[in-house]
């Protein structure tokens, strides 16, 4: 592996395991996801949903992944594992990231872009948001690619670090029920804690869980 993307990587990592308890998928595995290009659009609503979102396809799946960045040039070296520029206020500059995904949905077939619909990070408390794009222009910028709800849920599951869930829906056409499926996808990760069915990722566990001092319980009992 060349240098710079291994770089970049190791620093997705890092992010990953100091932010979360653990990374989950939830649903069966792996998922199906179909040959050729596949749009997987999902809710933005962690800052970290991009590192989720390469851990789950490139590192665990195996699939090139491209996303659209709107502060790619804040964070340049993440081009180094397919991110792209999407500025909002540089109209030339997204229809030029635009027209590359197409080129690399051709040069490499299994390519999946991970696509956020909404187009910004949202609190999670207000639930999805409206989709600026249409599904109709997309299909017609990649008519081979299929769609793919990718919901993500994080929650805290009563540790001190959250846990992310993420969860799959049925591959499909573009047929503008995008937001509808999205939503049933995320629901069904809310309320109780959802049965993980593969840990993709482990990361930082509290001190209750790596520490006991149960053998100073004699000396500390004085003070009861």
């Amino acid at each position: 592996m060349a240098p710079v993307p291994w770089l970049v990587e190791r620093l997705l990592r890092y992010g990953l395991r100091r932010t979360f308890r653990r990374v989950c998928w939830v649903g069966p595995w792996p998922p199906r996801l179909p040959d050729g290009p596949v749009i997987a659009y999902a809710n933005h609503h962690h800052y970290y949903d991009g590192h989720l979102g390469w851990l789950l396809f490139q590192e665990h799946l195996g699939r090139p992944t491209t996303l659209w960045m709107a502060e790619w040039h804040r964070f340049p070296f993440f081009g180094a594992v397919g991110a792209q520029p999407f500025p909002p206020e540089d109209p030339s500059a997204r229809a030029a990231t635009m027209r590359r995904t197409a080129r690399r949905f051709q040069d490499a077939p299994n390519t999946v872009l991970l696509y956020y619909p909404e187009g910004e990070l949202r609190r999670p408390d207000d639930g999805l948001g409206p989709f600026p794009m249409s599904s109709d222009r997309m299909a017609r910028l990649y008519p081979s690619a299929t769609w793919w709800p990718l919901a993500v849920h994080v929650t805290w599951d009563g540790h001190a670090a959250p846990t992310a869930y993420l969860r799959g829906g049925p591959p499909h056409a573009a047929d503008g029920s995008e937001r509808q499926r999205l939503a049933r996808q995320w629901s069904a990760l809310q309320g109780s804690a959802p049965a993980p069915t593969r840990v993709l990722l482990d990361g930082t566990h509290d001190a209750a869980e790596r520490w006991s001092f149960s053998l100073t319980a004699p000396f500390f009992r004085r003070y009861l």
